[in-house]
């Protein structure tokens, strides 16, 4: 009941004020009659011609041309630099697979046994870790899949008006 009271005085608040509103309005229109196709709106004044526009517009244009001559010079640069780094990256690995084996060949049987031993374990466990977590991705995608029917179900059963949900 207090809701309906306070919805019904601030709709008659509204009516009143708006009420009130449209009669000033009428009352100036008909005190100033406005001529027919004349613009409610104040004739936009051109503002006079900025100097500092036209110097704008010419650095602007120095700033075009100066980027595209750094992009027309840069490009041919950028790609000597890519060449350049194939090239180069192609001959360091080889030198870097060479000089591993180099290493290799030079360390005690004891060692090269025992790093060898050490990168198969590693290897056997980032395996395992690859199984295992794997596993954890399909365990929780069946939860997921099973959440998603149970919700469905119930969506089912409410829309066929059967409450799923006891009172």
């Amino acid at each position: 009941m207090m809701w309906n009271r306070i919805t019904g005085s601030a709709l008659k608040a509204l009516v009143l004020t708006l009420g009130f509103y449209s009669g000033v309005e009428m009352i100036a229109t008909l005190a100033h009659p406005m001529p027919v196709g004349a613009s409610t709106e104040a004739p936009a004044a051109k503002p006079p011609d900025d100097p500092r526009k036209a110097q704008i517009k010419a650095i602007d244009q120095q700033i075009r041309a100066l980027r595209e001559q750094y992009e027309a010079q840069a490009a041919p640069l950028q790609a000597q630099l890519k060449t350049l780094r194939e090239k180069l990256d192609a001959e360091l690995k080889s030198l870097q697979e060479q000089r591993e084996v180099l290493v290799e060949q030079g360390e005690p049987a004891g060692l090269k046994a025992l790093n060898e031993e050490e990168a198969a374990q590693l290897t056997a466990l980032a395996n395992q870790e690859r199984a295992e977590i794997e596993k954890i991705r399909q365990r929780f995608s069946e939860e997921r899949k099973s959440i998603q029917q149970a919700f469905q179900q119930r969506r089912h059963n409410l829309e066929s008006g059967k409450s799923g949900i006891k009172d």
